[in-house]
């Protein structure tokens, strides 16, 4: 179905129409803000008037108020109320209520691309630009400060600590806290009397709300030379420390840090010499008889001798942080092609999805050689799905953009994986190539005992097929779950419910177990 914009017409037309029971419609959204907004914000506050004039054919801009948490929750959160709203109006609404949903959607993606350029810099240039205002022998030092459920007090936190900036000196707003870059300090000491300022400026003027932010730091280049591994040290000298006094980035009580020199050798090692594997989980296409085979992903594994089985998301991890990450990339999609390859040639049929992290999607090489595996071991583009991360395609949407109209030029189709866990707009799916959506395993775990997560999940599926997207579940385990997604009418499942990973051998016997039931179809 094709929705045009919504218009004034359309908000006085919704407007005209008398909703049925509703105290209870009300009720229901109250309860739905509560389960999802944080306690200490004013984000449901905001919602409830937001909703309200809607109701009311009155369209309202709540967005700049919200917290990062907040703002996070409004695709969601529209999603949900659609999915209310139309079960107290006539059938004949639903086109309304879809065109006034994505007109909504499209002002929150607007708005958080119009919060971009506030920071002239990202902080990974920004680093780079602090290194030009550093002699030698001196360090730069990235400060994080973490709010926890406190977010609300960004933008007053953010007015103070302007008071003790340098020219020099860079201030940016994440998502969880702020980061101060501050070039040409003296060393440990510096770093920490400039924490500690900016403590006392957070603390002197927000009193009444009891602040007490924890404050980690890193300097450069002695805890890393660039950004995200020493974004990464502050952050953990942030959890490590207590509230009273800034922390030092300190390796020995890193637990990332520890896993990097548990992991390097080994890591490098089975590179080298092909010590990874992979498994195979089904996905398939739910019906009233047996299910039907529809394709599979393929899953990291590594078993060290020393140290057992390494978790993948452990290895990616260490990869990323060493620079690895192309050449595990590269291991992957040739392992798993040359796997599906001889599987085909053994009758399997469907697709296979292949994770890419967001430096892969990035990395200007990927489409030459996706293309270039493809051709070795002879698979159809139209057969492969790449998998990528909510939060990988909307921090770099417009590389991204490119990087993925690439691998559709190859022919090969592309998932959005754990949808629903970032800053979620189906606003931002009208840009992105995507075939498919992946609901995020939180949401489909908990839907035959939450009626919020319910109500979503019905509704990302509904919205998802205006656009004429597939749409995937993963972390299926039980029969109640699987009957209320198909009644929501998804498209696949994937979960243990249906099979755990499997070798390559046991994907095939799964697959030849199904088809006979398949043929009656």
């Amino acid at each position: 179905m094709k929705n045009s914009p919504a218009t004034e017409h359309d908000l006085g037309v919704f407007a005209s129409y008398k909703l049925n029971q509703i105290d209870i419609l009300s009720q229901t959204l109250d309860v739905l803000l509560q389960n999802h907004c944080h306690e200490k914000s004013n984000d449901d506050a905001l919602y409830s008037d937001y909703f309200l004039g809607l109701m009311q054919g009155e369209s309202s801009s709540p967005w700049p108020q919200l917290t990062p948490h907040g703002l996070n929750l409004s695709t969601l959160l529209l999603l949900s109320w659609r999915t209310l709203i139309l079960q107290h109006l006539p059938t004949k609404a639903e086109a309304l209520v879809n065109r006034l949903c994505f007109a909504e959607l499209e002002k929150t993606r607007q708005h958080i691309q119009n919060l971009k350029p506030q920071q002239v810099n990202s902080p990974a240039q920004g680093l780079e630009s602090a290194k030009s205002h550093t002699l030698a022998e001196r360090n730069i030092a990235l400060i994080y400060i973490e709010f926890g459920h406190i977010e609300s007090l960004r933008h007053t936190a953010t007015q103070q600590l302007h008071e003790m900036l340098r020219p020099q000196d860079k201030l940016y707003p994440l998502d969880s806290g702020l980061l101060l870059i501050l070039p040409n300090l003296a060393g440990e000491g510096h770093a920490l009397l400039a924490a500690s300022r900016a403590q006392t400026l957070l603390t002197d003027s927000c009193t009444e709300s009891a602040i007490s932010p924890r404050i980690g730091i890193a300097l450069w280049p002695e805890h890393g030379k660039h950004y995200k591994p020493l974004m990464l040290a502050a952050q953990t000298a942030a959890k490590q420390c207590s509230n009273e006094e800034p922390a030092i980035y300190q390796a020995e009580r890193d637990i990332q840090g520890r896993l990097l020199a548990k992991l390097e050798k080994p890591l490098r090692e089975a590179l080298a010499q092909n010590r990874f594997y992979l498994a195979f989980q089904p996905q398939v296409q739910p019906t009233s008889a047996q299910p039907i085979y529809k394709g599979t992903e393929a899953l990291l594994r590594w078993h060290d001798a020393e140290l057992g089985d390494i978790r993948p998301d452990e290895a990616v991890r260490v990869a990323e942080q060493l620079g690895l990450m192309p050449q595990l990339t590269r291991w992957v999609i040739h392992a798993a092609l040359r796997e599906f390859s001889q599987l085909s040639k053994a009758g399997l049929t469907g697709s296979l999805s292949i994770n890419l992290t967001p430096s892969n999607i990035l990395d200007s090489r990927l489409a030459q050689e996706v293309e270039n595996a493809l051709i070795l071991w002879n698979i159809p583009g139209e057969r492969v799905i790449f998998e990528i991360t909510e939060s990988a395609a909307i921090d770099e949407l417009e590389a991204t953009i490119s990087s993925l109209y690439a691998l559709k030029a190859l022919g090969c189709k592309l998932a959005l994986d754990d949808f629903g866990t970032g800053y979620a707009s189906l606003s931002y799916l009208k840009r992105l190539p995507i075939d498919e959506l992946k609901i995020d395993q939180s949401f489909i775990r908990t839907i035959t005992q939450s009626d919020t997560d319910a109500h979503i999940v019905e509704s990302v599926i509904k919205l998802a097929q205006t656009l004429s997207l597939s749409v995937l579940a993963e972390g299926v385990e039980d029969h109640a779950t699987l009957e209320t997604l198909m009644a929501y009418g998804c498209n696949l499942i994937q979960g243990y419910y249906f099979s755990h990973p499997l070798a390559p051998n046991d994907l095939l016997q799964f697959y030849r177990a199904l088809q006979p039931f398949e043929a009656q179809q």
